[in-house]
Order: structure tokens, then C-alpha cells, then sequence
């Protein structure tokens, strides 16, 4: 859902949240130009986020986020008017977030100051920067600087990512642990609702998204949660590659990472593949449109439908099919493709460019 379909379709049309909007100083930002990024931290591949914040520029939740196979996973009108009941009460008292993990945005950074930002500008008319065009911006800077890695991209972890499953209307509420996981470790169970991680207050998705944000790769979470009335406390042990994710081909700054196919294209139907021999669950892309040179040196034609990609024979969306080279592939290297044209299979071979083409 798109930041402005989440505004028209929820937030202006549902009544509670209208009412409870009015005891609320509501701001939209509708673009980055000139925003302080040292005081507004968030996963900017996200395309809706919001802040719940006092006169000083301090924090008392975040909500936004999203698990990888659903843009809408933690966005509802349940649970955003029970955040907003829940802030006016912690208002009354001032009970701000007082944790590191919440920025004060003292040392103001804008988007503009990004040295590749100006490049991403230059041709856009209306010259509007994007949520994801910081973080892409970012990325291509390090880049520049030979300090780039592909993990980078992995920002803003979520539950899922230490084995919680959270109820996206009480977003504090663990419905599922995955076993064997840091959570599963910890003692959590299905029911407890979470209420601190490393004394940062617990009333979201997105508030424990930031806390995973702002924590090492290997390093020990201390977590407090209420089970039947009381209150426990837990530890998460992370260590590994936990902040990664198995399908990230929804973030625009994958784009960054690696090199991609050149071309768009569409999954084909149910009847469609039985017609063509393909199995459910087999690859099947149909070649809509090429852009790529190295594509149309590959051979690959309009109309062409893949069938296999690097051996890989399992279903993908166009998105996840550009994803696979992103996260697998260099600048320079070779990728075999298998396409379906006409009753043949014919084999290519992709060369990718030696280095990014704009």
C-alpha cells in the first residue's frame, strides 16, 4: 500500500481515528527534501512510517513496518488508533521514550548533503527525494568508497528476524515463536506481550524494529515480558547472519547490491503453464519488455519465457527473478538462463556489465 492510499483509505476515513487525530498535532511529510535524518531515523525502503513525538523533538512510539511478504503486515486501523489511545495517555505524563535507541537530532543531516544525491536529482524534474532514494543514495556512497557490502541492505530488522511472530493489531503481543530461534531460546511463548528490549519501551512492530536497528550483529538482547500477570525477563543470544532476511526483492535498495536482468516480465497463470508443460510451482516469466544491453546480447527475446536461472527452477515473481543476481551475482560475472520459445528450450548465457550502468 502506498503512503498516500494508507492516508486516504484509513486515516481519513475512519471516524475513531479522525477523532482521536484531533488531540494530535498531525504533520505530513510528504517528501525528504530538507529533513533532518540525524532526528527522523526509519527503514526508508518502507513507503509509510509514523512518529509519535512531543513539542521537544522526543519520541513515544514509532509504527510502520512490514514483514517481507506483506507490505500491509503491520498496518491497520485496529492498531493504529489503539497506538493513539495509548500516546495521549503517555502524553499526560510525559512519558517519552528515554532509551539510546531514540535520536535527538542535534546534528542536522539532510538528504541533500549526501554526496550522490545530487547525480539521483539531476534528471528528475520535480527533483522530490523519495524515502528510499536516502537510504539508495547512502548505499551508493559507500559504494563510492569501497566500503559497500551486500548485508548493508538488511536494514531495520523485524521480530520475525529473532523468531516472534506479533499480532499486527496488538503489536506487542507474541501469537508465535519459531523453534530452535533466539526467542525459542530466550523462554518467550505464544501469549506474552512484550513490554521492553534493552529498556526501550515496547508498544509496536516498528518500536522493536528500531531497537533490532541499533543492536550488533553478535550481541545479547535483554527482554521484558508480561506472562499471566507477571513480569519476566529474557535474553536473546544473536550472533550470525540473523539481520538478513529470505526474500528482500520488495526493497528499492537492493538495486544497489548487484547486477539485474534487464528486463520485465509476468508470472504466467495456472492455465497457462499447464498448457506449456510447466509444473505449479515452476518458474514461469514471461519476457514483457527489455532494457537491458547485456539482455539483448544475451538473446533473450520479448515473449520469451524463462523457465530456469542459474539452475533454479522454483517460482519467482519479476521482483524476486532481478533479486536473485542483486544478491548472488558481481559486476562482471556470468549467469546461465534457460527460456522457453515457442515448444523449444533454448540455453543462454547472461554476461553482466562490468560495473553499474545508470
Amino acid at each position: 500500500m502506498a503512503c498516500a492510499d494508507f492516508d486516504g483509505q484509513v486515516v481519513r476515513q475512519d471516524q475513531e481515528i479522525a477523532a482521536l487525530a484531533r488531540q494530535f498535532i498531525c504533520v505530513r511529510i510528504q517528501s525528504m527534501n530538507g529533513i533532518n535524518l540525524d532526528l527522523f531515523q526509519f527503514e526508508y525502503d518502507l513507503t509509510w512510517m509514523a512518529f509519535f513525538m512531543d513539542d521537544r523533538d522526543r519520541f513515544y512510539a514509532r509504527y510502520g513496518g512490514r514483514v517481507d511478504e506483506d507490505a500491509e503486515s503491520h498496518l491497520t486501523q485496529q492498531s493504529l488508533a489503539r497506538l493513539m489511545r495509548q500516546v495521549v495517555d503517555l502524553h499526560r505524563t510525559r512519558a517519552v521514550q528515554t532509551s539510546r535507541y531514540e535520536p535527538r537530532g542535534r546534528n542536522l543531516r539532510t538528504p541533500e548533503q549526501i554526496p550522490t544525491m545530487a547525480a539521483m536529482l539531476r534528471e528528475r524534474k520535480n527533483k522530490c527525494i523519495h524515502c528510499h532514494d536516502v537510504k539508495v543514495a547512502q548505499l551508493r556512497h559507500l559504494q563510492n568508497l569501497g566500503q559497500f557490502a551486500r548485508e548493508q541492505v538488511f536494514t531495520y530488522p523485524t521480530p520475525a528476524n529473532v523468531g516472534l511472530t506479533t499480532d499486527p493489531q496488538r503489536q506487542n503481543v507474541v501469537t508465535a515463536v519459531t523453534a530452535n530461534s533466539p526467542a525459542a531460546r530466550s523462554g518467550i511463548r505464544a501469549g506474552d506481550r512484550l513490554t521492553a528490549a534493552d529498556g526501550q519501551r515496547i508498544l509496536t512492530f516498528g518500536d522493536f524494529s528500531r531497537v533490532l536497528e541499533k543492536t550488533p550483529r553478535r550481541s545479547r538482547l535483554d527482554v521484558v515480558f508480561q506472562r499471566g500477570g507477571k513480569s519476566l525477563t529474557g535474553s536473546l543470544q544473536l550472533a550470525g547472519n540473523w539481520r538478513q532476511t529470505s526474500d528482500p526483492s520488495w526493497r528499492e535498495s537492493l538495486h544497489v547490491a548487484g547486477p539485474n536482468c534487464g528486463l520485465w516480465g509476468k508470472q504466467l497463470s495456472a492455465a497457462d503453464k499447464n498448457k506449456r508443460g510447466i509444473a505449479a510451482g515452476a518458474l514461469g516469466l514471461k519476457v514483457t519488455f527489455i532494457w537491458g544491453a547485456h539482455t539483448r546480447r544475451a538473446g533473450l527475446q520479448t515473449g520469451d519465457i524463462i523457465v530456469a536461472l542459474d539452475g533454479v527452477r522454483r517460482e519467482m515473481t519479476i521482483q524476486q527473478l532481478h533479486s536473485y543476481p542483486m544478491l548472488k551475482k558481481d559486476y562482471g560475472d556470468s549467469m546461465p538462463i534457460i527460456v522457453l520459445r515457442g515448444k523449444r528450450q533454448v540455453p543462454l548465457t547472461m554476461r553482466f556489465p562490468k560495473q553499474p550502468v545508470d
